[in-house]
């Protein structure tokens, strides 16, 4: 190879490394690491502006509409129990966990815009152990058979989770519960809240809330019946 043949594929190569290393900025830049900050650091610190953050907090009660695209919503720090402290407004874009909801804590990914709300693609959510004796809480057959008698009650029921219905807030039901776990009386169940940890497909929880006209039970409190620990 003569040396102006060896001087251009020297440029040649060097110009590929050039532009390699170019799409490996852009892209690092785009998705690279997140740094996981506070709610409080979120809201007050500007130089996180334009920067990738992970933040986790609890899901402001009625802040979130499922059906909205985005789904928008607001969190707040988990220790903030009396609600006073700095809130983060979240937009994201992504399939909505099934155990999204009112207070549970959400952990988003994404970009913190100027206005202060964080452009987030990626959300996991941690749900709080929950757990309460099933003594005294009628089963599914039980509840449907009272009727009318039952609607607008508040009572205590206690039944297991129908394989395969467990879906996000927001729609007709979040789940179905069964009398047992191998069918029979079946009633659907709304609720908003966060689900507890460890809840699956069979597993036996008692509720609290009230039968409403349309047959659908309308859940105030999700537990995981005792003995189920």
């Amino acid at each position: 190879m003569n040396k102006r043949a060896r001087n251009r594929l020297i440029g040649v190569t060097a110009i590929v490394l050039l532009a390699i290393a170019a799409i490996f900025f852009s892209l690092g830049s785009r998705g690279g690491t997140a740094y996981y900050k506070s709610v409080g650091e979120v809201a007050t610190d500007q130089t996180l502006v334009g920067e990738r953050v992970k933040v986790g907090g609890a899901v402001v009660a009625g802040s979130w509409d499922k059906k909205a695209n985005p789904m928008t919503f607001e969190i707040r720090d988990e220790a903030d129990s009396a609600g006073t402290g700095e809130v983060v407004k979240v937009v994201y874009n992504g399939p909505v966990p099934s155990t999204f909801g009112d207070g549970v804590t959400a952990i988003v990914t994404g970009e913190l815009a100027p206005d202060g709300h964080i452009e987030a693609g990626e959300m996991i959510t941690k749900c709080p152990s929950k757990y309460e004796s099933a003594t005294g809480a009628m089963p599914v057959s039980d509840l449907l058979a009272s009727g009318a008698s039952m609607v607008g009650k508040t009572v205590k029921a206690t039944g297991y989770i129908k394989a395969g219905t467990i879906a996000p807030p927001g729609g007709e039901s979040r789940f179905i519960l069964t009398n047992d776990k191998t069918g029979g009386a079946e009633v659907k169940v709304a609720y908003e809240g966060a689900l507890p940890a460890g809840m699956s497909d069979g597993s036996k929880v008692v509720l609290t809330g009230a039968v409403e006209a349309d047959g659908i039970f309308v859940a105030t409190q999700v537990a995981l019946e005792q003995g189920s620990k």
